[in-house]
């Protein structure tokens, strides 16, 4: 997808996450008698404009359209008549106040559940989990998961797709519990060796590579993507070439390929390729990469992708109404508490901090998931506004959380926290935010290099 339409679908998923957000603190504070001044779609220069209702709220569009903003009566010490005093925000009881803040990370939530309704209801196409292959001495081989198991159920909950798969393993990794694998073996149901210590799983950026599981369909040798900038760029490798040898040695799986790159690294290797036409003797030297504590090889090339095999594997799940509808609250359950719990767990050093994304990662999840189809976007987009409606609950100042925080201190001390202090904090949350911002963004310039 080409720079200007991944632009579009970032500033169209970004908008719609955080002016529905702003839609919760809009709709709690009309409800409370709060009068709201300005309701805005963007930021910056106004191109667009309308007043309308007896309190003649202006709504508006703005030149940035990333996201938008409630102004209302009362806030950032703007001045009103007397006899609107009753109506100004900083006025309020103090659980109004609460509640209105409260309703814009709450409406993050609502918007998740109507997202996944709207993909359990309308049906969205899965891969059934069946092993491609498995890494010799891996956490999958010494479980006994063997090629074209088809993965039936992880810690007895029932899994019919890769995606569901993932989700079982990370939640039950970040408890660090015991992964069991119920696998489809030949038409006999098998319970396999628990995956014990499960939480080192979490500091892996790829889980499915941690345990040796080879998810993709590999064409035997055959490379399907070269990265740019990469080693094998730089040595004249391309897609569509059919790695033969390696240091002499025929590989004739994918696995072949990753294990001999591991054994060499920061070595020369010897790679005689086809290139369709004619073999070709390279000699490249494997780059290292330290993920988990580990020292692993590298030279950016993935393998070709079998699309018959993932035809064949593709199913398509569709629930009824009120299956979704129940279905659609759980999975927004089940997602806030992994995510918090992967929060705790990057805090504590559990997981790795190179998963967080910023809006370079961002847009490029979102470009690829809308080129994917529109249940795959709403999928990312249900992600993306639980991830916001969290961020905005924690006690951070300058977010919803820090508020809500100074609300909690004040029904507890019954007196309001000092000017000063707030001043304080909110430096502190600015520059936390500014911090998280920048690591954000070398994490997405190093997935890019």
């Amino acid at each position: 997808m080409d720079i200007l339409t991944t632009i579009l679908v970032f500033i169209l998923t970004v908008s719609i996450i955080i002016v529905f957000h702003e839609f919760g603190h809009y709709i709690a504070a009309r409800a409370c008698g709060v009068k709201v001044l300005e309701f805005s779609l963007g930021f910056g220069k106004k191109i667009f404009s309308y007043s309308y209702g007896k309190d003649k709220t202006e709504y508006k569009v703005c030149a940035l359209p990333l996201g938008g903003y409630v102004k209302m009566l009362g806030e950032e010490d703007n001045k009103f008549e007397e006899h609107e005093k009753h109506r100004a925000f900083q006025n309020q009881d103090l659980y109004k106040k609460f509640f209105i803040v409260f309703c814009g990370p709450l409406f993050n939530f609502i918007l998740a559940i109507f997202f996944y309704f709207l993909i359990f209801t309308s049906g969205y196409q899965g891969i059934k989990p069946v092993i491609s292959d498995v890494v010799q001495g891996s956490y999958a081989e010494q479980v006994d998961i063997r090629k074209d198991d088809l993965i039936t159920y992880i810690n007895s909950k029932e899994v019919n797709t890769w995606s569901e798969v993932i989700i079982k393993i990370m939640s039950s990794a970040s408890n660090d519990e015991e992964i069991i694998f119920t696998v489809n073996r030949n038409g006999s149901l098998l319970n396999l060796t628990p995956i014990k210590n499960s939480r080192d799983l979490m500091k892996s950026e790829n889980i499915f590579e941690e345990i040796g599981i080879v998810t993709h369909f590999s064409n035997s040798t055959y490379i399907g993507l070269v990265k740019d900038g990469s080693l094998a760029q730089k040595h004249g490798i391309n897609a569509g070439h059919k790695i033969i040898s390696i240091n002499d040695k025929i590989v004739n799986t994918w696995n072949d390929v990753a294990g001999e790159i591991s054994k060499n690294i920061n070595k020369q290797i010897k790679i005689i390729l086809y290139d369709g036409t004619l073999e070709k003797e390279l000699f490249i030297p494997v780059d290292s990469i330290m993920e988990n504590g580990e020292m692993k090889g590298k030279l950016g090339i993935s393998p070709e992708i079998d699309s018959s095999q993932i035809e064949k594997n593709t199913i398509q799940i569709k629930h009824s109404v009120s299956d979704s509808l129940i279905l659609s609250v759980k999975k927004t359950y089940d997602m806030t508490v992994m995510t918090v719990d992967f929060i705790f767990q990057m805090i504590l050093g559990n997981v790795s901090a190179k998963n967080i994304s910023g809006p370079v990662g961002i847009a490029k999840y979102a470009s690829d998931s809308f080129s994917m189809g529109i249940s795959t976007f709403l999928n990312l987009l249900a992600i993306l506004s639980i991830s916001i409606g969290i961020l905005n609950l924690l006690p951070i100042p300058m977010l919803d959380g820090g508020h809500l925080a100074y609300y909690t201190a004040e029904f507890i001390m019954g007196k309001p926290v000092s000017p000063n202090i707030q001043l304080y904090l909110q430096q502190f949350g600015i520059a936390f935010i500014i911090f998280l911002t920048i690591f954000a963004l070398y994490n997405d310039i190093a997935r890019l290099m």
